[in-house]
C-alpha cells in the first residue's frame, strides 16, 4: 500500500524482530484459516442513488421497535429527550481531545462533572474520564491490581459476563498473570463464601466479583470483600450503576476498584455497540489508574478552571512506559451519562432502581406460575434479570415472541453448554404491565 511509508527492508527488519517470515505468516498466527477470505467477491460499483436505495431495501428487512426482554450486558432503558438534545449540541458533538486547556474548558468541565458523578455513585475517591466499555474496564482494573500489588494471581468470578471474561483473556494472554476460577453455587446462583475462602492466599493480587452478576443475582459483596481483605488482596467490584440507587456502594463494602458498563445511563442500545466503561478507585490507587483524569484548579486570577492532570502516567509523556494502552476516553457517551444522572438526581436514580426491581419481580412471579418454567436458582435475590429452566423448545419460544414483535430471553446454552434449556429474561423500567402480561400469555401457549 503506497501510503504506508516503510520500505521492503524496513518490513524485513520488523518481521525478523518478531520472528515471522512475512505478512502471510503473521496473519496465520492469529486468524484461523477458515475465517480468512482469499478474495472479496464484490458486485460492480453503483451510483450514490442506487446504493442508498439498496441500503434502504436492506434496512426494511430489520425488525425495529421490538419490546425487549433481553439484557446480558446491554439494556433497554428509557433515555429522556433532554439527553440527546444537550449531547447533540455542536460544542460537545465535535469536541476534540482536550489537551489545550485554554481552548477546552467546556469539555474539561463536562468530564470533571462526569468523574464527580461516578465518585458519588460508587463512594470511591477518584474516577477517570471513562473507558472504552465495561469489558475493557474490567481488564484494565485487573492490570491495575497487578501493578499496585506486584502479585500476579487473580481470583475471578465465573459469574462475570462471559464477554468480559473473554476480553480479560485476550488482554492478558501474553502476560504472566494466573487466573483462579471462582465458581458460583449452582443452587443459589451466587458465590459461597467458603468457596472463596478456600481459594485465598497471601499471594493473590485481587478478587474480581460482579454484582448483580451475569445471571442477575445479587452477591453478598460485604462478605466477599472481607474475605479478600483478610488476605491483603484488592477487591474489584463490577457493578451495574443503576443498581447503586438501592444497593450498597462499592466503598461501603470496602472495594478498592469499581468498574462497569455505563450504557444503562443515558445511552441507547446501539445494537450492542457504542457505549462506555467507568472506573473508580481509592485515593491510594490514583497514580496507577489508567486513562486520563480531569482535575479542578485555579488560574492566575484565582478563577476556577479545569485541566488534564496526573499526565505523567499517560502515553504522550511516558510513551512505552505509560500506565496502560488506554489513550483516550468515550467522552460523548460518558457525557450522555452525566446529563442523564444530573437530570434524574439521586432520588430519581433510587426510584429507577426500585422500578427495575419491582417490574422484574412481577414478571418473575408471572413466569414462575406457567407450567414448564422453573426458576434455575433457589432463594436468590436478583436485580432486573433472572433465569428459568424450561422443558419447552427455547428456539420456538423466541420465534413465537418475535412474531409478536418481542425480543425474547437469552438462550444461555448458546453461551455455555452447561445451561441447556435455560433462558434469561431482563426487565427494565420501560416494560409495562401490559407487555409483561403479553409475554407470559405467549409463553403459556408456546
Amino acid at each position: 500500500m503506497n501510503y504506508i511509508p516503510i520500505s521492503s527492508e524496513d518490513k524485513k527488519e520488523m518481521f525478523k524482530a518478531i520472528g515471522v517470515r512475512d505478512t502471510e505468516e503473521l496473519l496465520s498466527l492469529q486468524i484461523p484459516e477458515n475465517l480468512r477470505v482469499k478474495k472479496l467477491n464484490l458486485d460492480k460499483g453503483m451510483s450514490e442513488q442506487e446504493l442508498l436505495s439498496l441500503f434502504k431495501l436492506y434496512s426494511q428487512k430489520n425488525k425495529s421497535d421490538l419490546v425487549c426482554f433481553r439484557g446480558a450486558g446491554v439494556y433497554d432503558h428509557f433515555v429522556p429527550s433532554i439527553v440527546d438534545e444537550i449531547v447533540g449540541r455542536s460544542e460537545f458533538w465535535t469536541a476534540y481531545t482536550p489537551y489545550q486547556a485554554e481552548a477546552s474548558q467546556g469539555t474539561l468541565q463536562a468530564i470533571f462533572e462526569y468523574q464527580s458523578i461516578i465518585c458519588e455513585l460508587t463512594g470511591l475517591d477518584c474516577s477517570n474520564a471513562s473507558m472504552y466499555d465495561g469489558a475493557t474496564a474490567v481488564a484494565e482494573a485487573i492490570l491495575l491490581a497487578v501493578r499496585a500489588s506486584r502479585k500476579s494471581k487473580i481470583v475471578i468470578s465465573q459469574a462475570l459476563n462471559p464477554q468480559y471474561l473473554s476480553v480479560v483473556q485476550t488482554y492478558t494472554k501474553n502476560l504472566n498473570i494466573e487466573f483462579i476460577k471462582l465458581d458460583i453455587d449452582k443452587k443459589t446462583g451466587s458465590i459461597n463464601k467458603n468457596t472463596l475462602n478456600n481459594l485465598m492466599s497471601e499471594d493473590i493480587a485481587a478478587v474480581v466479583v460482579q454484582s448483580p452478576n451475569f445471571f442477575g443475582t445479587i452477591e453478598d459483596m460485604q462478605e466477599l470483600a472481607d474475605i479478600a481483605k483478610s488476605k491483603k488482596a484488592l477487591f474489584i467490584a463490577v457493578v451495574n450503576p443503576v443498581s447503586l440507587g438501592l444497593l450498597k456502594t462499592p466503598a461501603e463494602y470496602g472495594a478498592d476498584i469499581a468498574v462497569g458498563e455505563g450504557q444503562v445511563f443515558g445511552n441507547q442500545m446501539y445494537l450492542g455497540g457504542s457505549t462506555f466503561g467507568f472506573m473508580a478507585t481509592t485515593k491510594t490507587l490514583e497514580w496507577k489508574m489508567p486513562g486520563r483524569i480531569v482535575g479542578q484548579t485555579t488560574d492566575k486570577d484565582g478563577k476556577r478552571g479545569f485541566v488534564l492532570t496526573l499526565q505523567s502516567r499517560e502515553q504522550h509523556i511516558r510513551r512505552e512506559k505509560a500506565t496502560s494502552n488506554i489513550c483516550t476516553n468515550a467522552a460523548l457517551n460518558s457525557f450522555a451519562a452525566c446529563v442523564y444522572v444530573a437530570y434524574l438526581g439521586s432520588q430519581g436514580i433510587k426510584e429507577l432502581a426500585e422500578t427495575n426491581i419491582s417490574k422484574a419481580i412481577y414478571a418473575f412471579d408471572k413466569i414462575k406460575n406457567i407450567k414448564g418454567f422453573v426458576p434455575l436458582f433457589e432463594n436468590s435475590f436478583f436485580f432486573n434479570e433472572f433465569v428459568f429452566k424450561t422443558d419447552k423448545n427455547t428456539d420456538n419460544i423466541n420465534e413465537e415472541l418475535l412474531k409478536e414483535n418481542i425480543l425474547g430471553p437469552l438462550d444461555l446454552e448458546k453461551i455455555n453448554p452447561e445451561y441447556k434449556n435455560c433462558i434469561m429474561f431482563a426487565v427494565t423500567e420501560k416494560r409495562s404491565r401490559q407487555e409483561i402480561d403479553k409475554l407470559t400469555e405467549i409463553l403459556t401457549r408456546v
